[in-house]
């Protein structure tokens, strides 16, 4: 990261300076930060020192009201219930279905579109409380509900710049990044959507494609430039830094290469140049980054305690086995969506061309199917 940058906390009117360079090398708790170089291994084949262990698979619910459309995503798991965000119809008909885990069965929609006391024109966001059996839907407005579809009460939403989508968990703070007057600002909320601190990156507003901010798990992480961070209350923590030298997509060179550019096609090429973040999966032991790269995707996976590569998945949307590989019944999965994770297990849904049926053969008249999995290894 460049180090002009600096993140400043601002609680109760009071600032003060927080440390956000990509040199540091230790957090709060004198852990020692992992250092990547992501291009030492850039060239590598795939191929996996890890295992993939207890592969449930269950067909879900065929009942009209259960059938899931092109985007639905999972956004939640409390006991054996997976929450699923179905946002047919560009979220004129957002809502939850929360499906049995076990075997597929829908328990219950929540929906609840409109402009009365705890409704919603589309929902942005989903927070769960598994303690309490509770989830929170952030809208315009934050809107608490019990997974047995009974209101609570609603909040206001303190952002003033429409940023991007909030994410986060009751238990580490619910997060939303906005970047204006060139600073990003990262606001933080309990789950009462009470607003808690905001960090400001001065000197720093990402654009489309140069920063991730994702969940994994109950945590919420971000990637400065190189640099991975967990974000909890009032502190960003350094989780790695994955160094990807001459080929990083800085905020810099992707206004080189692609902000306001009018060959469309030859910005395409030019990122495809450069390592793109995705997404971070965080289980404990591993973690696993997605990025893009030169036109294929990769979803390699790293041991915390040492650093090492340990598994590595690359594929282009054209490849005929594009996709994660999860083995089940004699058969081989494609799971081509970010797989949801919760308390180390992974969860994802099939696509429809691959759920198959008790006979095992595809029909249109399924519905697509719930499939989980742990990983062990390293």
């Amino acid at each position: 990261m460049h180090s002009h940058l600096t993140a400043i906390k601002l609680i109760a009117g009071a600032t003060m300076a927080l440390a956000a360079g990509c040199t540091a090398s230790s957090q709060s708790d004198n852990t020692e930060i992992l250092q990547i170089d992501m291009l030492a291994d850039i060239d590598r084949p795939d191929f996996d020192e890890t295992s993939l262990k207890d592969v449930r698979y269950a067909l879900l619910d065929t009942a009209t009201e259960a059938l899931l459309g092109e985007y639905a995503q999972i956004q939640g798991v409390i006991g054996d219930t997976v929450i699923v965000h179905d946002m047919t119809a560009m979220g004129d008909n957002s809502r939850l279905l929360l499906f049995d885990a076990n075997d597929g069965h829908l328990i219950r929609s929540i929906r609840h579109i409109g402009q009365g006391p705890g409704e919603y024109r589309w929902i942005r966001g989903v927070v769960t409380i598994p303690e309490r059996s509770e989830i929170i839907l952030l809208s315009d407005k934050a809107h608490r509900y019990t997974t047995d579809d009974r209101y609570i009460e609603s909040y206001s939403m303190s952002s003033k710049h429409g940023g991007a989508l909030p994410i986060g968990s009751a238990e580490r703070g619910i997060h939303e990044t906005d970047a204006f007057d060139g600073d990003l600002h990262i606001y933080q909320y309990d789950d009462r959507m009470t607003p808690v601190d905001t960090l400001v990156i001065n000197n720093y507003e990402p654009r489309w494609i140069s920063i991730a901010f994702n969940q994994s798990d109950k945590e919420s992480l971000i990637n400065i430039v190189d640099t991975v961070y967990s974000l909890v209350p009032g502190e960003m923590q350094p989780v790695a830094v994955l160094s990807r030298g001459v080929k990083a997509l800085t905020p810099e060179v992707e206004h080189k290469v692609y902000i306001g550019r009018t060959d469309y096609e030859q910005a395409e090429r030019e990122r495809q140049g450069y390592i793109e973040f995705l997404r971070f999966i965080n289980d404990g032991p591993r973690f696993t980054v997605t990025y893009a790269y030169g036109g294929r995707n990769y979803f390699d996976t790293y041991s915390h305690k040492s650093g090492k590569l340990i598994a590595r998945r690359s594929f282009s949307d054209s490849d005929e086995d594009a996709g994660l590989l999860i083995p089940h019944d004699g058969r081989t999965m494609h799971i081509t969506n970010y797989p949801f994770i919760s308390n180390g297990r992974y969860y994802s849904i099939v696509s429809e061309d691959e759920t198959l049926g008790s006979d095992g053969e595809p029909s249109e008249e399924l519905n697509r199917a719930l499939i989980s999995w742990s990983i062990e290894g390293e």
